[in-house]
């Protein structure tokens, strides 16, 4: 059966249809359209105007978005056309008399949404996607220059034949999975021209840095072939839920797969939520202007205070519940109707509003397809890995369709609507807390939609009750023989670091050098050969018994830094993020040092990448950027171990026959 697997264009909109291992296009003539809301006297004025042009047509006609029915006129033109007439309607208008919808809408989008169209279309949520044949290249360079191309994970040498065999996949291909760190793909590219071998089509976007929760980014210059679809590996669906995920993403959004592979999420839940506004027929904002409404003070307080934070006693704890909810947020939004247009006023929503029936708002009905699917591949998860991918990239989008209610520029966000989802996540997670105390259990930890918690009581009858109570399904995320809360630098616990061995012996960890990206490998590897080692330990005792083999395996990483030979330098790179320009750092730290390595290169390195680095000498800024340096600062990296046996040396101290009988004392006290 053919399935839509891509779509280009604006005017004329060209879609991918792949059968049988073969791609065909079709291509059909795009006409849309705009619709323009003003006062009777300045439409009239408009349509006067308009009645000037002889290529425009329009007509008069009554139509809705979330909040009701509006008179307008509904101008039809190319989409190429728009952006021109948008401008031309706001010079008319002053730029304040006419309210414009439907005017910046992705062609291929809008035609997708309005011809009822999917991509990846499934007929079953169940089935399998299309197997599409990719080719991955990955050039990688270094200071030197080009050392290898990894093409389809094999290395191809950078010499006449290995630049040819690579340069007759990309050209052969249809579909393309290329890495563009530090621009090498482009690089290799004008390697390949200067070469003789050209790539038709080939365009390549500009670098962009930007910041994000006072976090700086990077994001690797965009590549497009003509002709081809072409995506980033460094892309952030494809790293989290490889090509399954992609695909998901773009059958649930209606983005072409190269977009929705390169935007945000949140970006993907906002084209889901226009593309389900065109196929009701609901008008889409050019411009968000529902702002917030005003209060006081002490409603700001109140309202705007998000999710809900236990502090846990740092220690060990046996036999221990996690309780999850599902998807808590957008369940709220869900189930209890949240939506710009049902969240009115000062009211506060309560626990056990529920809003079913006929008068549904527009963000709690367009979210209820995404989250119901995605509950389902949860549900279905474990039995294959495809299954598994769709899980996380809806999971994902999930998760940011809460934060985009309080977006300023989000299509159909409002920030009364963010407010009530925090206030009602609360509210939920307190009543859960409540319930459990009065089941007979122990609450240890709790935060935002997650609770630990410990006792005799029966935690199947704990779940049908808070679900039961609340609204929102809950399950049992671990059932952990015990979990280590591990205390933050002032002594108190830790929100976000933990380490737990569930009872079917698989471990969770958070916050440790082992779910680090800005640590030396060997430190990764002493920590799992360290849960290794505890793996079989139920009680406090077994834990307390590994004492010695801990110290052992502690020795032996430090010999292995005191006796380092060069043999495996690799385990001691570090992944130094860079958050400033060169000129920019005042401190002459290890990024300061490696940029000007780089810079000597004539190499740029910019904001938000990640560089690989190994130390030689910390007090001389002596750095290992090439494969053949080999030397390390053997005090330097010994540092990074030490922090990496904390973790396990307090879970050895909590594990302690004193520790626990005092433990014991301060519980029934």
């Amino acid at each position: 059966m053919k399935t839509v697997i891509n779509g280009t264009g604006m005017d004329t909109i060209r879609l991918w249809y792949y059968d049988d291992g073969k791609v065909k296009i079709e291509s059909f003539r795009n006409m849309t359209w705009i619709f323009v809301h003003g006062t009777p006297y300045d439409l009239d004025f408009l349509a006067n105007q308009l009645d000037r042009v002889h290529w425009v047509r329009y007509i008069r006609v009554k139509m809705k978005d979330i909040y009701g029915c509006m008179d307008g006129l509904r101008i039809s033109l190319k989409p190429s056309l728009i952006p021109e007439m948008i401008r031309a309607i706001e010079a008319i208008g002053l730029g304040r008399k006419y309210s414009i919808y439907n005017g910046d809408i992705n062609p291929v989008l809008r035609f997708m949404s309005e011809k009822k169209l999917q991509f990846f279309h499934l007929e079953n949520p169940a089935d399998m996607d299309v197997e599409i044949p990719w080719v991955s290249v990955v050039p990688v360079y270094s200071p030197g220059g080009l050392r290898h191309i990894l093409m389809n994970g094999q290395v191809k040498e950078p010499d006449r034949s290995g630049l040819e065999t690579v340069h007759d996949a990309i050209s052969n291909s249809r579909f393309i999975i290329y890495g563009n760190r530090g621009d090498s793909f482009t690089r290799l590219v004008r390697e390949l021209s200067d070469s003789g071998m050209y790539i038709k089509g080939f365009h390549a976007g500009k670098i962009s840095v930007y910041q994000s929760y006072g976090q700086v980014h990077f994001k690797n210059p965009w590549i497009s072939i003509n002709g081809k679809i072409c995506m980033d590996m460094d892309s952030f669906i494809l790293q989290e839920s490889g090509m399954e995920g992609a695909y998901a993403m773009s059958r649930m959004s209606s983005l072409p797969l190269e977009s929705a592979s390169d935007v945000t999420p949140g970006t993907a839940v906002s084209s889901m939520e226009v593309s389900q506004a065109i196929g009701r027929n609901i008008l889409i904002p050019l411009y968000k202007d529902d702002h917030e409404n005003s209060r006081s003070v002490c409603e700001l307080l109140e309202r705007d205070r998000g999710g809900l934070v236990l502090q846990p006693d740092p220690g060990l704890y046996l036999n221990v519940y996690e309780i999850d909810f599902s998807s808590m947020y957008p369940s709220i939004m869900v189930n209890y109707n949240l939506s710009p247009e049902t969240v009115t006023g000062s009211k506060k929503p309560e626990v056990g509003e529920f809003s079913h029936g006929g008068n549904r708002g527009f963000l709690s009905e367009s979210l209820q397809n995404l989250l119901e699917t995605r509950l389902f591949y949860k549900g279905i998860k474990g039995k294959n890995p495809v299954y598994a991918a769709r899980d996380t990239a809806l999971k994902w989008m999930l998760l940011t369709s809460f934060g985009y209610t309080g977006y300023k520029n989000a299509k159909f966000g409002k920030i009364e609507v963010h407010e009530a989802i925090t206030s009602l996540g609360r509210d939920i997670l307190a009543r859960a807390i409540g319930i459990a105390h009065r089941m007979g259990f122990h609450v240890i930890h709790g935060i935002v939609d997650s609770m630990w918690i410990t006792g005799d009581g029966d935690v199947e009858t704990l779940l049908r009750e808070i679900e039961h109570e609340t609204g929102i399904g809950i399950v049992m995320d671990g059932y952990y023989r015990w979990i280590l809360f591990l205390p933050s630098r002032n002594g108190t616990g830790s929100l976000n670091r933990y380490m737990g061995l569930r009872h079917d012996r698989t471990y969770k960890v958070r916050g440790i050098e082992l779910r680090r990206s800005d640590v030396p490998q060997i430190s990764r590897q002493f920590q799992e050969d360290a849960l290794k080692l505890f793996s079989q330990c139920g009680t406090p005792e077994d834990i307390y018994s590994k004492r010695l083999e801990l110290a052992e395996l502690e020795n032996s990483y430090m010999e292995r830094i005191r006796n380092f030979s060069g043999d495996d330098i690799e385990n001691y790179r570090i992944n130094f993020k860079i958050t400033r320009r060169r000129e920019e750092y005042i401190v002459n730290n290890i990024q300061r040092q490696a940029l000007d390595v780089f810079y000597r290169s004539g190499i740029e390195v910019n904001p938000g990448e990640r560089i690989p680095v190994s130390v030689a000498d910390r007090k001389r800024g002596v750095l290992n950027m090439r494969q053949d340096q080999t030397g390390i600062d053997r005090k330097f990296y010994m540092k990074y171990m030490k922090r990496a046996f904390e973790c396990f040396d307090y879970l050895v101290e909590s594990a302690s026959p004193l520790r626990v009988q005092r433990d014991i004392r301060e519980y029934f006290q």
